[in-house]
């Protein structure tokens, strides 16, 4: 058997100084642990998933759509733009 394993780490904001700031929700040690990090946004009304970290892979993004029959590859019609 195969077995998909997503881990999230939301985001939550935080109130320090006179300034509010993004911070995880579920602590820093949860950041760590995860050996792949794929950020999942959106460009121009399509959904991108973004390979922010992992040992094997090198760091691209990919257009992507969910449907019926769950996951599927797309072309895209935007201009992609570059993850930091």
């Amino acid at each position: 058997m195969i077995f998909q394993v997503v881990l999230l780490n939301q985001v939550t904001t935080k109130h320090t100084e006179g300034s509010f700031q993004l911070t995880l929700a579920l602590g820093d040690s949860w950041s760590h642990s995860c050996t792949n990090r794929i950020i999942l946004y959106w460009n121009g009304g399509e959904r991108y998933a973004y390979i922010d970290k992992s040992p094997s892979l090198r760091s691209a993004s990919a257009p992507y759509s969910v449907t019926g029959k769950g996951i599927r590859t797309t072309t895209s019609k935007c201009k992609r733009i570059k993850m930091m």
